[in-house]
């Protein structure tokens, strides 16, 4: 997912964000949304571990990810390094960042939000994580808060990793949701955000006594999900795959006939985009079951080249392949990528990842540093673009 372009025209890929610029065309122009480049947030929600919890979890964590590692294939293997290219040898380290409240992300210009989900029918499932009561009984009584009443009732939650990393914004969706509602209400006028919704699943249960068991993600999960998008924010609000969809055969038809709306008519309007972890489609089955191209859903799903459902990808790694998103962003797709990943290059105040992901035309790139001097105390940082979007440094429809 990655290279090429040179140090300059990375620096001055950079420019408009720091300087401010980089809201409407500088040449009037009214682009589409695949040719708009935005800045997001990478488990956006996310509130710091307690330190107790997290040193108790980790190492049993990451002795689980090393076995995992050895028994996969190749090939997966291959891409798991591609995604975490600095490995996760310690996952304290690689979610040492702090991010700010939801709100004031989207004030500031943020245009992409990640929320992890979490099945709970019954609720509080995720009420009383294994490490608290661990330490309880060590005598530990000021564990960092959550949300128990919130936790303790039932619908969807959204957290990054049971067990280890539960601390949550708005550990429900539906509260999640109706924070964007409220925003997007005071602020009609907003450019378009993009929310990526990521279905959890956690091997902790299966290999530790006493950490919870993450019910799947079956079709009433799914529905679930849909629904309270729908209820929540309403249709207006939602642009969906039936939309881009229009009068073409298949979904992948639409984007790559780049039939994508402008950017007027997506102003106070919001799509979700679902990632598919490990791209292992069989567990979406629910989902696009009789739906190849994700007819009457309210997200898209993440898919590679050839697939009918597909107008969006994830390539997270910008470096290791320098030509594959220009090439899928030129052909149509939405493409999504990381600026930084696991912490790695903000320890190091490395900025070359950055640069290149921002000058490959990636649509949608996450971070998790918008501020300078960030947590490790250092200069690196990816600041949103002024009002919330710039145009795509590889698209025609943008240059003056």
């Amino acid at each position: 997912m990655r290279l090429a372009l040179g140090a300059a025209m990375g620096a001055a890929v950079l420019l408009p964000a720091a300087a401010g610029a980089g809201s409407p065309a500088t040449d009037g122009t009214d682009p589409k949304i695949n040719e708009i480049q935005v800045i997001g947030t990478h488990n956006s929600y996310a509130i710091p571990a307690d330190a107790r919890a997290m040193a108790l979890m980790a190492p049993k964590l990451a002795a689980m990810y090393a076995a995992m590692t050895k028994q996969l294939p190749e090939d997966l293997r291959a891409a798991l390094a591609e995604e975490h290219p600095a490995g996760i040898s310690d996952p304290a380290l690689s979610l040492d960042y702090v991010q700010m409240p939801l709100e004031a992300q989207l004030r500031m210009g943020v245009r992409s939000i990640e929320l992890d989900l979490h099945p709970d029918p019954a609720g509080g499932l995720y009420a009383d994580p294994l490490p608290y009561r661990q330490l309880r009984e060590q005598g530990a009584r000021d564990l960092a808060p959550i949300d128990t009443d919130a936790l303790s009732q039932p619908g969807m939650k959204v957290l990054h990793v049971a067990d280890l990393d539960f601390r949550s914004q708005c550990p429900r969706l539906r509260d999640c949701l109706s924070l964007l509602r409220r925003w997007s209400d005071a602020n009609p006028d907003h450019s378009p955000v993009f929310v990526l919704l990521e279905p959890k699943s956690s091997a902790l249960g299966r290999v530790i006594p006493g950490a919870v068991t993450v019910p799947p993600f079956d079709a009433a999960a799914f529905e679930e999900v849909d629904t309270a998008i729908r209820d929540i924010l309403g249709p207006q609000r939602i642009f969906t795959p039936d939309e881009l969809r229009g009068d073409h055969a298949t979904l992948e038809q639409a984007a790559l006939a780049k039939a994508w709306p402008r950017l007027s008519q997506m102003r106070g309007k919001f799509l979700f985009l679902y990632l598919v972890p490990g791209l292992n489609l069989e567990t979406f089955a629910p989902y696009m079951q009789d739906r190849p191209s994700l007819q009457g859903r309210a997200a898209f799903v993440q898919g590679l080249p050839g697939m009918p459902h597909t107008a969006f990808i994830l390539v997270d790694n910008a470096l290791t392949r320098p030509d594959r998103i220009p090439q899928l962003v030129r052909a149509g797709y939405m493409v999504r990528s990381r600026a930084d990943i696991d912490t790695d290059e903000a320890r190091r105040n490395d900025s070359d990842r950055r640069d290149r992901t921002l000058a490959s035309g990636a649509q949608v790139i996450s971070t998790d540093y918008l501020t300078a001097p960030n947590v490790h105390g250092n200069g690196y940082h990816v600041p949103p673009f002024a009002g919330g979007w710039r145009c795509n440094p590889i698209a025609k429809a943008c240059r003056p």
